[in-house]
């Protein structure tokens, strides 16, 4: 599949002249708002999804695995923690190579924070993590106590 970009259009026609809709008072507030600087809406909307990393939750018999999809980030900069029962992965960027450039960018590496509310059906004290092939996974073993199998009752 072929995507075209075309980074010298704007969301309204050339940059800076947005006809009437540029100068009316709502028009003003809206690029205020929305279209801040020099960003485009597609780099500002590219930049907010990258903030948002996909996850899985997986299930087994012996544990919950939290998978975070967070590819081309540096493992070192991740931060695995459990406070209060709510398992934190935060990711924290530092500062772009000096002296250099970006002549076209379509994904970010901004810093990120993904928060999950754990029960007591897991041991927050034994978690491990894992970064392997642009996949952070994060082990949450169970506890056994509070993780019984479903009993069936019959009806008579």
């Amino acid at each position: 599949m072929y995507t075209q970009h075309n980074h010298t259009h704007h969301p309204f026609g050339k940059q800076g002249q947005c006809g009437a809709f540029d100068k009316s008072a709502f028009g003003k507030k809206f690029k205020e708002h929305f279209i801040a600087g020099n960003q485009t809406l597609k780099e500002m909307f590219d930049r907010k999804m990258n903030q948002h990393k996909p996850v899985n939750i997986i299930e087994n018999e012996d544990n919950f695995t939290v998978q975070l999809y967070v590819a081309g980030l540096e493992k070192e900069h991740f931060t695995v923690s459990v406070k209060d029962q709510i398992l934190i992965i935060s990711y924290t960027q530092e500062d772009q190579i000096p002296n250099s450039k970006i002549v076209y960018q379509e994904f970010y590496a901004d810093s990120f924070e993904r928060r999950f509310q754990l029960t007591d059906r897991v041991f927050d004290d034994q978690v491990s993590a894992k970064y392997e092939n642009g996949v952070l996974a994060v082990v949450l073993p169970k506890n056994p106590e509070k993780n019984k199998p479903e009993q069936r009752v019959n009806i008579i």
